[in-house]
């Protein structure tokens, strides 16, 4: 999966560009509105273009995203958290359902060898995906794949995306800035839901995004983005409740870096026997799609 790179830079641009709002004093309240637009805007437009290597050269870091979409009475809900660390580098992702406990999928790439490995919860391996939980396939041809194709910050990355491409809309979408209490900043801006399924946050079926009218589709999804004083991310999260066209929407998208990695992150593998190998690209291509068929069944 490939990524336009542009999605990474607006990440580290929201990590930033509000970085001198840092200093102000506990509690003090920063421009809203349309004077939040100019105040921060501003900024914005300053660092926009130096920052392709913000999430790029985050590293030996762990991360969490709890990720959660409820569209009438159908919903989902799950938590990813990923480490990366060492040059070069390793890298895990850790995806779980809370709907139901055993729909996991771990990906693990070793900064050694020519190949990464992908475990599977029981529910995949009853459901005939791969004989073993552990399954190794090549890397990709290409060495490590672009920052916002990895799964560890490929939702965040999204979520940046639909926030830049609300501000580009119309720099008003930027509705509010202050300095927190413990000296954190915290910036809010509104992404249109319309935006945030164009971005696919979260990649919804034909069938439901057909149900999706004007009125949902201007809905107001607010954006925050925390800063701690020193202008690093605290958290980014889109969290909204809203109606329109006949259905109500929920959803709370929670991004945070959790703190420092190293190998003990990483997963231990089984014994060689364990391990199902996917040898190239048509065994590959053949497995994903018996985990697309069943994670749609």
């Amino acid at each position: 999966m490939r990524k336009r790179p542009k999605a990474i830079f607006v990440l580290g641009a929201l990590l930033v560009l509000v970085s001198a709002c840092g200093q102000a004093k506990a509690g003090t309240a920063l421009p809203k509105g349309d004077d939040a637009a100019d105040y921060v805007g501003a900024k914005f437009e300053q660092v926009i273009g130096k920052l392709s290597d913000a999430i790029t050269d985050t590293r030996d870091v762990t991360n969490s995203l709890d990720a959660y979409f409820k569209f009438d009475d159908k919903w989902i809900h799950s938590v990813v958290t990923s480490a990366r660390t060492g040059s070069p580098e390793s890298r895990v992702v850790r995806h779980r359902s809370l709907k139901n406990p055993d729909e996991i999928i771990d990906t693990f790439t070793p900064a050694d060898g020519a190949v990464e490995y992908t475990y599977l919860g029981p529910v995949y391996v009853q459901k005939g995906v791969s004989p073993t939980a552990w399954v190794s396939m090549p890397k990709p041809e290409a060495g490590t794949l672009l920052p916002c194709a990895w799964g560890g910050v490929l939702t965040p990355c999204r979520m940046a995306a639909s926030a830049l491409d609300a501000y580009k809309a119309d720099k008003r979408a930027v509705r509010g800035a202050k300095s927190l209490g413990d000296g954190k900043t915290a910036l809010t801006v509104n992404v249109p839901f319309g935006t945030f399924v164009q971005n696919r946050v979260e990649i919804l079926p034909q069938s439901l995004v057909d149900q999706i009218g004007p009125e949902l589709k201007k809905a107001a999804v607010p954006a925050t983005i925390t800063l701690n004083p020193d202008g690093s991310l605290d958290s980014f999260v889109l969290d909204a409740k809203f109606a329109g066209d006949g259905h109500r929407l929920e959803l709370k998208y929670d991004f945070k870096f959790t703190g420092p990695a190293s190998l003990q992150d990483m997963p231990k593998l089984p014994d060689a026997s364990q391990i199902t190998v996917l040898p190239d690209r048509a065994a590959m291509d053949d497995f994903y799609r018996r985990l697309g068929e069943a994670q749609g069944s």
